[in-house]
């Protein structure tokens, strides 16, 4: 599997559910509980991807799409 560094802060969700291998409708359920920081733009709702980089190196984990 290759990995793809990306560098844009959000991303919409069926980009970022793609970019993990994650099916549409989980990640949006998993959104929905609180799993996942979103933020809605008008009527479009984009993951924040720094947010979860940011969690991930608090714990001591390497993030990249």
């Amino acid at each position: 599997m290759s990995q793809i560094q990306f560098s844009v802060p959000l991303m919409t969700r069926d980009s970022f559910a793609a970019a993990i291998g994650l099916p549409l409708g989980v990640l949006v359920s998993q959104c929905e509980r609180g799993y996942w920081p979103q933020i809605t733009i008008g009527k479009r709702v984009f993951i924040n991807v720094e947010a979860v980089r940011l969690k991930a190196a608090e714990r001591g984990l390497e993030f990249t799409l």
